[in-house]
């Protein structure tokens, strides 16, 4: 995207507290919120990779989101164990996404500190990204409003206000279970032609949280090997809401009946 800086305004950061920013509904990043949380000091690789080694993982081949649903079979301390050395050029970048590593391994949740940052009586659940300098995950947009808290390494978010994607006709057809997906990159919808205050981005380090809106479409990409926390939540009825919808459309597609072989959850058909 070295090409295309000019096009995206940095995004504001926020000094108050993360309620107030939730009120007003707009991304924002709060430096070093999270700076205290022992994960940020304490989370190494070989901690990580240290603690089942042998745990079967499901990795991403590169950009599912735009491109085909590709799958790796890899072991936890395998995977941690080659984001240590220089990355690998030529080669498509793998990723370890949505992976329940507090739910995994309970007593990591010690280490972090997200009742700090919810608002009360929000549902909420945590998961993790995990991969390599250069692994992205393609344009879209989540259903539940997400606050990433970056651990380990260095990313970048690129957003987009909510009807920029929807006005170029490129929401994409590809299922996914709680996302929407785009059929453009976000070169391309800035190619396209945005106004001000249409596109944004922002460059996370470890302890910063970034605020990501509910239906605000937003691209990632890791700067380095990278551990990002990413919680998404809602008011209860507004999460119960989703849960029911959701389960239903993803009920149809393992059925057979909605997006069969088009989705990010199956492996693309040859």
């Amino acid at each position: 995207m070295a090409g295309h800086e000019g096009a995206w305004e940095p995004l504001a950061v926020q000094a108050g507290s993360v309620a107030e920013a939730i009120g007003r509904r707009e991304p924002c990043v709060f430096r070093q919120r999270a700076a205290h949380w022992p994960a940020v000091a304490q989370w190494t690789w070989e901690r990580l990779g240290a603690l089942a080694p042998d745990l079967p993982v499901r990795l991403v081949q590169g950009n599912r989101e735009l491109g085909a649903t590709v799958f790796q079979s890899s072991t936890l301390g395998a995977y941690l164990q080659s984001l240590q050395g220089p990355a690998a050029t030529g080669k498509v970048p793998m990723y370890l996404k949505e992976f329940d590593l507090l739910g995994t391994f309970t007593p990591l949740r010690a280490d972090v500190r997200p009742q700090e940052l919810f608002p009360p009586g929000a549902l909420h659940d945590s998961q993790t990204w995990i991969g390599p300098a250069g692994a992205r995950t393609g344009l879209h947009n989540d259903y539940l409003d997400n606050l990433a808290v970056q651990l380990v390494g260095r990313k970048r978010f690129y957003l987009l206000r909510p009807g920029v994607v929807e006005r170029l006709g490129a929401v994409a057809a590809k299922h996914d279970r709680w996302a929407a997906l785009a059929s453009l990159n976000a070169d391309a919808v800035v190619d396209r032609g945005v106004v001000a205050g249409d596109a944004w981005a922002v460059d996370l380090e470890p302890g910063d949280v970034l605020y990501v809106p509910a239906r605000w479409w937003h691209e990632v990409v890791n700067h380095t090997p990278s551990v990002l926390l990413s919680g998404f939540f809602g008011a209860r009825a507004t999460v119960y809401a989703q849960w029911v919808w959701r389960q239903a459309v993803h009920g149809a597609h393992l059925a057979g009946l909605w997006r069969r072989g088009h989705c990010t959850c199956h492996p693309a058909r040859g």
